[in-house]
């Protein structure tokens, strides 16, 4: 690969991040929206907010999509663990 192709691939490449910052951006906004329904329909069926069962299916699932991937899964899964913490954050302001 010469200068030019190495250049052109650099920048091929962090436009493709780029959009896919953006794609992961909105869908945590888009994940994070659905605490409010979360936090209401455990308010009905007076649930409390931390659900461990349900983090446990999601720890699996996790690792069973990650199986056979060549990542980090350790990155993953703490990745996942801000997402539901940010969750739980926001399904705080509707139950308190």
């Amino acid at each position: 690969m010469n200068k030019e192709e190495a250049e052109n691939l650099l920048k091929e490449s962090r436009d493709k991040i780029d959009v896919l910052d953006e794609q992961i951006i909105n869908l945590i906004v888009k994940r994070t929206s659905l605490a409010y329904d979360i936090a209401i329909s455990k308010k009905a069926l007076n649930k409390e907010l931390l659900d461990t069962s349900r983090e446990n299916i999601i720890h699996d699932k996790i690792n069973n999509l990650l199986d056979g991937i060549d990542i980090d899964k350790d990155s993953v899964i703490e990745i996942f663990g801000i997402l539901a913490s940010m969750s739980k954050e926001e399904q705080k302001k509707y139950l308190d």
